[in-house]
């Protein structure tokens, strides 16, 4: 081995990374700026109240229920008082940890001990009545919600099925892209009769077509081995995964339109997927969020996607239901696909 080639090619290849402004950045400058917008999100902070939710028949009359006092005096606890049907809506949807009802004396919760911010609640939740007591706490009955359509798996899988849609539109597009350009096929396309606009079309149903047939198998997979419920339509299913599909191959479509360098494009999208990833409604509900926070998940696309998603799976939705979201959603992908085709380049 020739110490003096290893030395060359090492020397060759450090240079070429500090001459490329794109990767100095996306390798030093955007960690730096995450490290500092993420430190303000989600620094050193009294913990939000935990949210619950109090059933009674008549929400009208909750402030005469000594139950929704001795909870609602507890500041550890946001505390929503809902009827049976609505109460187990914001379950399901994970707006609330657990469902309390009962008395006082004899308090019952309902909660799906596989979701995180479930035991968080229940030990606010046998506090707040300790304390209301000033002595022993009471007995509280446990029921375990394992109705399917109101465990975390249901409230899981929607999510993924809008994460994929996420990933195979960012970087199955989008990076791609930009490989074709850094490998020069986009130059030797250039000067074919073949235009922007037929090339991008062109492309995007290439890709487009792996992506329905993507989201079929998780959705089947979760009714298949997990019981996830499907109530609603498969028209109103499939038109928000090919609307989801869309709007984030757009995006990818307009953030490889110029990037030279896959270093470059890899730093733009997860500058943009990792909003989506913590508040985008995948993994933890988002309904929950307060402030700025909220307005951000309102903001991104994936929030949206899995709200549909999940009106689809876990109620009876049907196209008219999704309506809105799925118009939004087209204009997003239609401005996101007409301003990278005009940006786009060969080079």
């Amino acid at each position: 081995m020739n110490p003096r080639a290893v030395w060359a090619v090492a020397k060759a290849q450090f240079r070429e990374f500090w001459r490329t402004p794109e990767a100095v950045f996306w390798t030093y400058g955007f960690p730096l700026v995450m490290t500092v917008v993420l430190g303000f999100a989600f620094g050193p902070k009294p913990p939000d109240p935990v949210p619950i939710a109090v059933v009674v028949a008549d929400p009208a009359a909750a402030d005469s229920d000594p139950l929704v006092a001795v909870l609602r005096h507890d500041a550890r606890l946001s505390v929503e008082v809902l009827d049976a049907a609505a109460a187990d809506r914001a379950l399901v949807r994970g707006r609330v940890g657990l469902l309390v009802h009962g008395s006082v004396a004899e308090p019952v919760v309902r909660a799906d001990p596989t979701r995180p911010e479930a035991q968080l609640a229940g030990l606010v939740v046998a506090r707040a009545l300790r304390d209301a007591r000033d002595g022993p706490g009471v007995a509280i009955a446990q029921e375990v919600e394992d109705r399917p359509g109101s465990r975390y798996i249901d409230f899981l899988v929607p999510g993924l099925i809008g994460l994929n849609l996420l990933g195979a539109g960012m970087w199955g597009f989008g990076f791609n892209l930009v490989q074709m350009r850094t490998q020069n096929l986009l130059r030797r396309l250039s000067v074919t009769p073949l235009t922007r606009g037929e090339f991008l079309l062109g492309y995007l149903m290439g890709r487009f077509v792996l992506v329905i047939p993507e989201a079929i198998v998780i959705a089947l997979f979760g009714v298949l081995l997990w019981g996830v419920p499907f109530r609603g339509s498969w028209l109103a299913f499939l038109l928000v995964v090919a609307v989801g599909g869309f709007a984030f191959a757009g995006l990818g479509c307009l953030l490889a339109s110029r990037a030279r360098t896959t270093e470059g494009v890899a730093g733009l999208m997860n500058l943009c997927q990792l909003p989506m990833w913590m508040l985008g409604g995948v993994f933890f509900a988002n309904e929950n969020l307060r402030g700025p926070m909220r307005w951000a998940a309102e903001a991104l696309p994936l929030t949206h996607i899995n709200r549909a998603l999940r009106d689809v799976m876990l109620e009876p939705g049907s196209v008219l239901d999704i309506a809105v979201p799925l118009a939004g959603l087209g204009l997003f992908a239609a401005l996101c696909f007409g301003l990278g085709l005009r940006l786009f380049r060969w080079q």
